[in-house]
């Protein structure tokens, strides 16, 4: 739900960006990044796994057609339909991300996984890190109880290991569009998710 996982790692991607090469994959079945930033994308990442379904090694290559830019962050366009998301296989997830990897000047690669993905657990294990945004109440904290009983009974206590649960501050904002997108890394937000990235240095 509204966790706001999003907002996070769009604050988080504007932050690492400062430093590093960083780009942002929202995989979402909906993302309502049309309506946040108000504009239709011409190319989105429908047509890069258009590209890896039709076995096109050369990703890579399409991003500077399509890369958008917020606050130095790069991100390509999410998915312009649901079904992009739902018809993509693990291996083809991982393919783009390799050739994202290898083809690419990305140090830092930041998945926004929705629930859309196939076989998550898979495609979350190559993560070096994983944030988890949650909610106190009862019904969220059983859930995540629940989730976590799940990744145990289905091994994957490394998984576990790797998340870390966050609790950013509810963040709004009279500005819309991009300039709503900007101020999240300047906001009350943007400090919690400094604070969090300083806790992991020291």
């Amino acid at each position: 739900g509204r966790s706001l996982k999003t907002s996070f790692a769009l604050t988080l991607g504007q932050i690492l960006a400062r430093e590093r090469a960083a780009l942002y994959i929202n995989m979402e079945e909906f993302s309502g990044f049309e309506v946040l930033f108000q504009k239709n994308f011409k190319h989105t990442l429908s047509d890069l796994l258009y590209s890896i379904r039709q076995e096109n090694s050369h990703v890579a290559y399409q991003l500077p057609s399509m890369v958008e830019t917020v606050n130095n962050l790069d991100f390509v366009p999410p998915v312009a339909t649901p079904a992009d998301i739902w018809g993509t296989s693990l291996e083809q997830w991982e393919q783009l991300l390799d050739e994202l990897l290898l083809h690419s000047a990305y140090e830092v690669v930041i998945l926004d996984v929705g629930q859309g993905v196939q076989d998550w657990c898979r495609l979350l294990s190559r993560c070096r890190k994983i944030y988890m945004p949650v909610l106190s109440d009862f019904i969220s904290q059983g859930k995540i109880g629940q989730f976590e009983k799940l990744l145990r009974m289905w091994k994957q206590e490394e998984l576990l290991d790797k998340i870390r649960k966050v609790k950013p501050p509810f963040y709004g904002s009279l500005g819309n569009g991009a300039d709503y997108v900007q101020q999240l890394a300047w906001s009350q937000l943007g400090d919690y998710v400094k604070s969090v990235l300083q806790k992991e240095r020291e």
